[in-house]
């Protein structure tokens, strides 16, 4: 039996060597398969990472070139405005900085009228053309010819031009840094002096001109600078008035502190010497008597007027009474010419008295002195009824007027 199965083993041994073959390439084929499924995968994800970062830099270089291109936008855009201010320059304009603290609607209107400016400024460059007299600064009245050649004509005229409004533009910036509330009508009597004696040159020389708009222009600029001027004097004006309204008032309550001081210490006084007084009637005979009550009759009168001023002092210093005064100083400014003013102080004449010492070489006489609840109300009143009198029109806190009899 054991021979028997020996025999079957030795003839089936080569095809079970085979089957085992089978099985192991089988086996590592199967791994090999696994293997190589894995490495495509890896070989795919791999792809799609880079893929995806490659979408990102794409992304990031399209920013960043977006970038560039706004940079390179704002460079050209900042290249033409230098550009422009050069031409602009060449023809002796700068940008104006007028220094305005508060400028309103000057500064709006300024702005506009620059750009108007500019815009003549920029047309210059063709002054040759029909349109120029309407649009340009500058223009050629009639194109002459130079070495035979129209152009060059035309490029010298327009560098004449060039010249003409260079020596325009600084005198009228120099009139306008110049210009005060005081001045004006002169300034503006120079600018126009300029520009008829720098067009006659350029005229007699070149047969070119400066259009007449442009001047203007120029003495518009010099008006919108002069209100702004005039209103600073008017503001500079307000506020020395508040501050002497404020010293003003500063010093009559000073007064009428130490006046009320005084009145306390005065009724006091006399409260004392009342009391004594009454208290000596008992003892005293009929003679003594009788000196006594006058003595009281006058003390209860003192009384009384001290109780009134310490009325009036009261009500002084808690409400806006006072003095109105009318005066004038025929010796310092003549006939006619009357000043009204507010005192708020207890002796009101001391105000009056303070304005002859001053800056005039006579002193003031007073005409009326008018008492009452609210002096600043009455003074305003007053200076409403007399404005179309007033002789000091540069100036509102002089107060003076012209008043025929």
């Amino acid at each position: 039996m054991r021979g028997r199965l020996n025999q079957i083993q030795q003839k089936y041994a080569p095809a079970l060597q085979i089957d085992r073959y089978i099985q192991e390439e089988e086996s590592k084929f199967a791994e090999a398969k696994i293997k190589a499924k894995q490495e495509l995968e890896d070989i795919h994800n791999k792809g799609r990472t880079s893929r995806h970062q490659l979408e990102k830099d794409l992304a990031s270089l399209k920013v960043e070139y977006e970038g560039i291109q706004h940079e390179l936008a704002e460079t050209e855009k900042q290249l033409s405005l230098s550009r422009e201010e050069t031409v602009y320059q060449s023809y002796g304009y700068y940008e104006p900085n007028y220094g305005f603290e508060s400028p309103g609607e000057w500064e709006h209107h300024l702005k506009l009228l620059n750009t108007e400016i500019k815009n003549m400024l920029g047309h210059v460059q063709n002054a040759e053309k029909a349109t120029a007299k309407k649009l340009a600064a500058g223009y050629i009245q009639e194109v002459v010819s130079f070495n035979d050649s129209t152009a060059k004509g035309i490029k010298m005229q327009k560098a004449s031009i060039q010249l003409l409004l260079r020596a325009f533009n600084g005198e009228c910036d120099s009139f306008i840094a110049k210009v005060t509330y005081k001045n004006v009508a002169l300034m503006e009597r120079r600018i126009q002096a300029s520009y008829e004696a720098i067009c006659k040159v350029g005229e007699r020389s070149n047969l070119v001109t400066i259009n007449n708009k442009y001047k203007d222009l120029k003495v518009k600029e010099l008006g919108y600078v002069y209100e702004c001027q005039e209103w600073k004097q008017r503001e500079k004006e307000e506020q020395a008035r508040i501050r002497e309204q404020i010293r003003e008032e500063e010093r009559a309550a000073k007064e009428l502190e130490k006046a009320k001081r005084d009145a306390e210490k005065e009724a006091q006084r006399n409260a004392d010497a009342l009391s004594k007084a009454r208290a000596e009637v008992e003892g005293a005979n009929e003679k003594q008597k009788e000196k006594l009550f006058a003595q009281i009759a006058e003390l209860e009168q003192r009384m009384k007027d001290m109780e009134e001023k310490n009325r009036y002092i009261s009500q002084a210093m808690l409400a806006k009474s006072g003095h109105v005064y009318i005066i004038s100083n025929i010796g310092s400014f003549g006939e006619s010419i009357l000043k009204i003013g507010m005192a708020r102080r207890l002796e009101s004449m001391d105000r009056v008295k303070e304005l002859g010492d001053a800056s005039v070489p006579f002193p003031f006489d007073a005409h009326a002195m008018i008492r009452t609840s609210d002096a600043p109300a009455l003074e305003n009143a007053l200076y409403r009824h007399f404005e179309e009198r007033r002789v000091n029109l540069e100036n509102n806190r002089k107060e003076f007027f012209l008043c025929h009899p």
